[in-house]
């Protein structure tokens, strides 16, 4: 808008000076005003944004040079066009941008050296009043650019800081919720290994009491102890396998089999809920670890993908390699201890030895 603003106002001031002779002929002022509206509107379509001529596109640039080239020679034809000479300038100086453009303002003085001697430094005037508007404007639209470049560099690095805030607050929960999962075991290992053997040891105790017991009046109470010992080490004994179960981080598990099998290019990708089945997670880290003593005893592997899914309605788990179907080791207990595990879960397993050893199971949510 800046430049379309500047143009017009030179426009205008070019009409002024072609205003004095318009009687003379008014044919070749008309043409000479369309000429100027035509060098106009074509510059401003090649260079809307005052660009450097380096940085506009082939097209533009010749068409730029072939408007500019035009006008310069219809202005040495006729000092009608040469009213609009600033209109040149001002496009020279726009694009070109260097003190050799001061060289056209010779072309006002070959212009009008039929009219009267003012007119040369008329146009001189509004050269400099291009000149100005040119580097007024080229000044406010790199102002402008540089204004769009720091806010989109601001929206990206605004997008960036979110992306790393959500990481970093996933990475944190995660943090917490292994934390969580090793003291859950800690306190299972406390309660089994304390609180567990010293109920074993009162079990016993009372057994041995009322063995040993002669009196008719002590057995029943001793019975009813032994009985209610037995119930707490029930309780204790659930209570622990509950911890333990829940304990156990799937995706952690799966690491560090992988982790501990050397010589291989492995990829892991992991996409459950922190809340899966405890059976679901002793199924899957069973055929984790049985597919890769396989692979690691019976194939030319170099390679493994193990990809763990959560659907809506199942739970997936895929592990390939790019071995041969040695992998299978000859299709012994291994196998068929994941068949059984999987089936027990009312799960689908398959076995593909295209393009390499691949074990996919599918486990319905529901079911686990």
């Amino acid at each position: 808008m800046a430049t379309l603003s500047d143009k017009l106002i030179l426009f205008l001031g070019g009409a002024l000076l072609l205003y004095p002779h318009w009687q003379d002929n008014s044919f070749i002022h008309i043409f000479a005003l369309l000429a100027a509206v035509t060098f106009f509107c074509l510059c401003s379509y090649c260079n809307l944004e005052c660009q450097r001529l380096g940085q506009l596109p082939n097209v533009s640039r010749w068409l730029l040079a072939a408007m500019c080239l035009s006008l310069a020679g219809l202005s040495l034809v006729h000092p009608a066009f040469g009213c609009f000479l600033p209109l040149l300038f001002y496009e020279l100086a726009a694009a070109i941008r260097h003190w050799g453009i001061l060289a056209s303002c010779l072309l006002p003085f070959l212009s009008f050296r039929d009219w009267p001697g003012f007119y040369p430094f008329a146009a001189l005037l509004l050269f400099l009043l291009a000149w100005l508007f040119a580097c007024k404007t080229a000044r406010l639209l790199e102002l402008e650019r540089k204004f769009q470049f720091l806010r989109d560099s601001s929206t990206e690095y605004q997008l960036l800081l979110q992306q790393k805030n959500k990481d970093l607050i996933e990475k944190q929960d995660h943090e917490i919720h292994i934390a969580t999962l090793k003291e859950r075991n800690r306190i299972a290992r406390e309660i089994h290994d304390n609180v567990g053997h010293m109920l074993s040891r009162s079990i016993l105790q009372s057994g041995a009491l009322s063995a040993i017991n002669q009196q008719e009046n002590m057995q029943q109470p001793l019975n009813d102890l032994k009985d209610t010992l037995s119930l707490a080490m029930t309780s204790v004994r659930e209570s622990v396998h509950g911890l333990h179960d829940g304990s156990i981080d799937l995706e952690s598990a799966v690491s560090e089999l992988l982790s501990g099998l050397a010589g291989y290019q492995a990829s892991f990708a992991y996409d459950m809920g922190r809340f899966v089945p405890a059976p679901v997670k002793y199924c899957f880290i069973s055929i984790v670890k049985e597919a890769l003593s396989n692979t690691a005893r019976h194939s030319n592997a170099t390679e493994l993908t193990i990809v763990l899914r959560e659907h809506p309605s199942l739970y997936q788990l895929m592990v390939k390699d790019n071995g041969t179907a040695a992998s299978l080791g000859g299709s012994g207990m291994g196998i068929a201890n994941m068949q059984e595990r999987v089936k027990h879960l009312n799960g689908i397993l398959s076995i593909s030895t295209e393009h390499g050893f691949q074990i996919f199971v599918s486990i319905p949510r529901k079911e686990a």
